[in-house]
Order: structure tokens, then sequence, then C-alpha cells
């Protein structure tokens, strides 16, 4: 596909004879706005501002083997992004940029590329629509065109070949803001897993309707804007006025928005961005701006984003009243409640948990944010399975409550303490033999039972999981495998034989795979090792297991690349219960990260995953 795309503007090129290092953004995106040579090695650059001069993007020539250090006047970059390709990024160590805005670097190569963040251009965007719309699940269409004569792209995808209204609808847009690139890779996480070959995806592309925006501002992102589009507005604030003094790309958004959602109105709405603090954020808006009904939801989606998420958690989200300027405050004004609508945004440098962000991992993100709006619409299918009240088969003394804002779905269950005799049983029915987990959810308080049982009954077997529900509320909390070893049916009880009120709110479900012959090999007749707690951890996590005789027990921690950090127990062990502390500032003091403990039982092993959060 082409565009005829008016000729760049005039953009600043450096020569300094001396020293022969040239400076220029004589590209597609390019930001630089002037250079000044301190001395031999050391330069300061100033970036072209509109709203801010946070994005930069340039190229250095005549550098091989060469120390040069950089100071960029008017940003705020951390550890900035280079390439010798203009294609692989990396970014700055921490000793080559030690503070804010600066870089000293011995470059290998003769030319060098250098960015606030990786790039995505508009050209990158056009080589990933060619490849997205190869699959029959995707249709691309144009809103409308720039003044600058870009065309604003819709994607949709679905299945074209289930009827759409019966689906929910979902739209997202990105990069209303140019030079937010990360909030780009995560939109290219969301299309990457809505076009796998998976069941659970597939059931909701015969589910949900998905129209995406990749860019909201092509203007932008063509002509190197940090924050507006050419002419120097700010998109984001644009949605309260009339038409007549509405920026172009915005009517188009807000008129194919429009007639959307006269025919069906959207179930979420996400608007992608990306910020210069170091952590992921909702923006979630007042019960006063809103309702009390819609400010729960809102919490509710942001928990299923942050459920046991090594990258994001309930600390990070920011509050505000809502604005009529801003696109969630017109879907408001217009729809209310019938929209969840929601700003995500994420970081250009690391993450509230420490670890630094890549274009793989914002991809993951990306694919977490579909598993989310999945199961915020309750979307239950055999290999990935939502439980929630109406599920339950229900004896004795449980209410409905719908007090706090940390519960699934419309309500939650409570019993007060007993012998037993109230119960609440959901059941997955008839699903295909395998191995899954097994997660609860629910809202907690002081006030409900350190020690709620879950009852895990398949293969005619059945396993008793005490939690307590004082802690961890408004998150999937992992509390068993089940091996089912032929189809069959996995059914979760609740029951109120415990300290204080329970509560039951709602359980998922996820196929993991096919037993492998090691796995059926572990019998729970032998040994159970149960998921560490609490998870996430800092400072310790406490790792449980029970052996039903005895016999030589290893119990070792591992990082993500498979290498011992630690060993916690390596003896022959009595039948009995045991625990065991892991503290992993006694052990070179690990970075934060997923980590895997592995049990091994008379040359059996069981492995599980923790997440350490500094």
């Amino acid at each position: 596909m082409k565009y005829w795309i008016f000729l760049f503007p005039f953009l600043f090129l450096a020569r300094i004879a001396k020293a022969q290092v040239k400076f220029d953004a004589n590209f597609e995106s390019g930001n630089l706005a002037s250079v000044q040579q301190i001395d031999s090695t050391d330069y300061k650059v100033t970036t072209r501002e509109d709203i801010g001069g946070r994005w930069f993007y340039f190229r250095m020539s005549g550098v091989k083997n060469k120390t040069i250090a950089v100071e960029i006047s008017n940003s705020d970059v951390n550890r900035a992004m280079y390439s010798y390709d203009n294609r692989n990024y990396e970014r700055f160590t921490e000793s080559e940029a030690p503070y804010v805005n600066y870089f000293k670097k011995n470059f290998t190569k003769d030319t060098v590329y250098v960015a606030y963040y990786i790039p995505y251009t508009f050209s990158y965007l056009q080589k990933r629509l060619k490849e997205w719309t190869k699959s029959s699940f995707v249709k691309l269409d144009t809103i409308g065109f720039t003044p600058k004569g870009l065309p604003q792209q819709l994607l949709t995808v679905t299945d074209f070949t289930v009827p759409d209204s019966g689906k929910y609808r979902v739209w997202i847009h990105a990069r209303t803001h140019p030079g937010e690139t990360p909030s780009s890779f995560h939109f290219d996480g969301i299309v990457r897993e809505l076009l796998k070959n998976d069941d659970v995806i597939d059931f909701y592309r015969k589910n949900i309707v998905f129209y995406l925006v990749p860019f909201d501002n092509p203007d932008g992102v063509y002509y190197g804007r940090s924050r507006t589009n050419f002419s120097g507005v700010d998109l984001e604030r644009q949605w309260d006025k009339p038409d007549d003094k509405t920026a172009l790309e915005v009517l188009h958004l807000k008129q194919k928005m429009t007639e959307l959602n006269k025919q069906k109105v959207f179930s979420v709405f996400l608007n992608l961005h990306s910020q210069a603090s170091s952590y992921c954020t909702f923006w979630i808006h007042s019960a006063q701006s809103t309702s009390p009904r819609f400010y729960r939801i809102e919490n509710q989606f942001a928990n299923l984003n942050t459920s046991d998420n090594q990258y994001f958690t309930p600390n990070d989200y920011s509050h505000s009243n809502l604005h009529s300027y801003f696109p969630e405050g017109w879907l408001w004004n217009n729809y209310g409640e019938k929209v969840l609508a929601l700003t995500y945004e994420t970081p250009y440098d690391h993450y509230s948990t420490g670890i630094w962000v890549t274009n793989e991992n914002l991809y993951e993100i990306g694919a977490r944010t579909v598993y989310s709006i999945g199961e915020f619409l309750k979307l239950s299918t055999p290999k990935r399975i939502i439980l929630d009240n109406d599920d339950a088969g229900i004896s004795g003394q449980w209410q409905t409550d719908t007090a706090g804002i940390e519960f699934f779905g419309n309500d939650y269950y409570v019993a007060p303490p007993g012998n037993g005799e109230s119960k609440l049983k959901y059941s997955t029915g008839l699903i295909s033999k395998g191995l899954y987990d097994v997660y609860a959810w629910w809202p907690h308080s002081e006030n409900f039972a350190f020690n709620t049982g879950f009852k895990i009954e398949f293969n005619g077997e059945s396993h008793l999981i005490q939690k307590t529900e004082r802690t961890n509320g408004g998150q999937w909390n992992f509390i068993g495998e089940a091996k089912l070893t032929r189809d069959g049916a996995i059914t979760i009880t609740v029951g109120n034989n415990a300290s204080d009120t329970v509560a039951a709110d709602a359980f998922r479900i996820i196929y993991r795979g096919e037993i492998s012959e090691v796995a059926q090999a572990v019998s729970p007749s032998d040994f159970e090792l149960f998921q560490n707690y609490p998870n996430p951890f800092n400072p310790v996590t406490r790792i449980k297991f029970t052996l039903n005789k005895s016999g030589n027990v290893q119990l070792s921690v591992f990082n993500l690349l498979g290498e011992r950090v630690a060993v916690l127990v390596d003896d022959y062990l009595q039948k009995g219960t045991y625990e065991y502390v892991f503290n992993p500032e006694k052990y070179g003091g690990l970075a934060s990260g997923i980590y895997f403990y592995k049990l091994t039982f008379n040359n059996q092993n069981v492995s599980k995953a923790m997440v350490y959060l500094k």
C-alpha cells in the first residue's frame, strides 16, 4: 500500500568539521533541534519541542572508535536506546548513562541512531499491517486522512464467520501522543495475541469484535513530535469541543466510534499511552466524578491486569476525576456505565518492580491485556474456565454481599463460621484430560477467615487447601493443580468450617497442557508441593510441602535461565509436612523477577513459579 506524503520540513544538520562527527534527524520520526559542541568529545543536544521536548531520535555519524558524551538539555530520558542499524536497539548501560539526559560511550561503528525509546514509525506500522492482514481474522479500513494526508487506519479483528450481533465490542487505540512508542509495542502485543492459533483466542474471536486503531496521530508520529500533531494540537484534550473546533484526527475517531456504538455499545475501551514515571498505571476515575459502580469495575479490570503480574502492581494505580476533554469523559457523557473506559500507561525505562522495559515484556503486557478483557467479560472456555456465583450450588447460610471494590462480577457470597454445614460447590462440567491450574478470587477483610478451606476434587480424589482471606484480595490466587488423567470434571467446594467469616467469589481454571510422563509419575499420594506464600513476595516467602512417606528430598530455587540460585533442603526426611523460608538476600541479593522452586522426591520432580518484587 502506498501513500503520498509531504516532504520533511527542514531538520537540523550539524557538521563538526574538526571532529568529523555529524548529527542529523533527517528521517521519519526524527527529532533534533540543535547541537552545541562543548569540547572534542562532549556535545549538548536540544530537541524540537511542542508540549515539552521529551521525544528525541537522531543519528550520529563519524563516531567509530570515538568516545562521545551527549547531554540532552530538554528531555527526561533515563538510559536512552541506541542502534547501529536502526533496527536492533539496546539500552545504554548504567555506567554509560549514569544520570538522566546523558550518555557517554565508545562506539564501535561509524553510524549510530539514538532515541528516547525504540522507534515505532509509520513505515514500520505499514509492514506490520501487511503481515497482520494476511490473517482471515483481520480487516483493515481507513477512517479518514490527516491534514498531512496520512491515513488513520482501523483494524477489525474477529471471526468473521460468526455474526457480530451476539458479540461484545472492544475499542483500543494508541499513539495519541506520538513520542510514546512503548504504547505501540503494547498494542503490537495485543494484536499478536489476538492472531494466535489457540483455542482460547479462537473463542474470544468468536465472541468479541476488536476495533484497533494503531495510530491516532499519524502526522505527529511521522514528523517526530512528542505530544502533539503536526500543528501543535494535543489530541488527547479535544474530546469536549464542538465538531467545527475539533482537530480532524479526533473528529474521525469520534465519528467512527459513534457509528459503531449506534449498532452496539462498546463494553471495553482502552486508551494506550506511555509515561515518564517508572511504573505502569491505569488512570482510575473517582466515584464522585463517575459512579460507585463504575469506580468498582474500573478497579476490577485493573486488578485483572495486575494479578500475578511481575511488571505491574495495584500500588501503581493513579486516580483522578474524570474530565470531559478526555476520550473517557466523552464516552461517559454519551454512554455512562455501559463502557468500561480506562487509560493504560506503560513506562519507558523500568517498572515499579525494578525490571527494565523491553519490547518483549511490552508484548507480554499486551497478551495479558487480551486475557484480562476476556475475564472481565466473563468469557469461559474449556481451556480457560471462569466460574462465578451463578455457577455455584448452594447449601446453608450463604448470603450475597457487595461491600468493597475487590470482588469479581456483581457480588460475592459470605457465610458465618460453622462446622461445614454451609457449602458452595462449583463445577467445570465435563472437560478434557490434562493438567490444570486452579485459582481463587476473593475480597479480603480482617474479619475473614485465615484458614478458609478449598476442596478440589478430580479423578475421584479430594485435595483440601487452606488459604487466608485476610490478604491478597482482588486478585487470582493459585490454590492448586488438577491432573485429570481422563476426561471428567473438576469441582471446588468452599465450606464454612473456618475461624471466621468465609468469602466465596470466583474461580479460574487454566489448561496447562497434556500430562507428561514425568507428571504422571508424580503421585499426589507420595507428596504434594504447595504454592509459595505470599506470592508475589518481598522480602521473604514460605514454601510448604507434604510427604506421605519418607524419602530423599531436595528443594532448590532456579532463575529464568535455569541456573540454581539456592538449595533450601537436601536431606532424607521423614513423613510429614515441612515449610522453608526463602530469603533472596541470603543468596547474594537476587534481582526482582520470576524464579522457580523445584521439589525432588525419590527422583520425582515438581516445579512451581514465584515472583520476587523488590
